[in-house]
């Protein structure tokens, strides 16, 4: 009882049995996403947002809404995801990844990040909203695996739900540009793995010449292999270079969790 289609220019809104649709579609692109979600727009913006389609259902006195963003590419959607999802979700196979509540639910998808929620409707997340939602999802992409680079963070020690993509300025440092992250704890502290693809290794190499600078370091000789940056903002950071890859790890000083991490990564 669903059918539903997106491409760049429109959205067909998909039909869901036992409730009506309320009015138009609305749309907002970077012009006006603010009369929607006013104070949050700069922070989509930054996930390389290009539009939302937003519609809304009725059934009785029970509200069901529907927004469907368009992120661009699977990085940034995956990105602007995990920066709200809640650390305690239940994260499911909906899509790429999602999670619901009792009154919401929310997914991504290849360029897509939706979220629905609902009024008045006991459940929804479990019943109206996950069947829109799996019914959904192949009108929105063929593929629905998470970006690669995800599933190099090895699943040992890592804390839940911690896997996030930072379109820019990583750790503050504009000149690092984006980056995946992972929290990684143990009984003696907690660090961050991160990796930095880049389609030439030799953008990798003018990051780390950066951070030497930034950090009034000599320069040293810089082939792939290993590094440690004494960060004057974010401490000591040991970074290991392999191809057009950057991987690194920050926070507390604790050999053997940054050792075991960055070897299972490196094989």
């Amino acid at each position: 009882m669903l059918s539903a289609s997106v491409n760049a220019i429109s959205f067909t809104p998909p039909q869901i049995e036992g409730w009506q649709q309320e009015g138009e579609v609305e749309v907002f692109d970077q012009s006006n996403l603010f009369n929607h979600i006013n104070g949050a727009s700069e922070f989509y913006f930054s996930y390389n947002f290009q539009k939302v389609w937003v519609v809304r259902y009725k059934k009785g006195d029970a509200e069901l809404t529907l927004e469907v963003y368009d992120h661009g590419d699977s990085n940034h959607a995956f990105g602007i995801y995990s920066m709200e999802r809640p650390p305690e979700a239940d994260v499911r196979k909906i899509g790429a990844q999602g999670y619901y509540e009792d009154a919401i639910l929310n997914f991504v998808v290849d360029r897509y990040y939706v979220k629905m929620n609902s009024y008045r409707e006991p459940g929804a997340g479990s019943s109206v909203l996950l069947k829109t939602a799996n019914k959904l999802v192949p009108d929105l992409a063929e593929h629905t695996d998470l970006p690669a680079v995800i599933d190099l963070f090895p699943p040992q020690n890592q804390v839940p739900n911690s896997r996030q993509f930072i379109p820019n300025t990583f750790m503050g440092l504009e000149f690092l540009g984006s980056a995946f992250r992972a929290d990684y704890e143990n009984e003696e502290g907690k660090i961050t793995l991160f990796i930095m693809e880049r389609d030439e290794k030799e953008k990798i190499e003018k990051i780390l010449r950066n951070y030497f600078n930034f950090a009034q370091m000599e320069v040293p000789s810089l082939a792939e292999g290993d590094f440690v940056v004494e960060d004057p903002f974010n401490g000591t950071i040991y970074l290991y270079w392999k191809g057009n890859n950057l991987f690194g790890v920050s926070g507390d000083d604790v050999p053997e969790l940054r050792n075991s991490v960055l070897n299972a990564i490196l094989k």
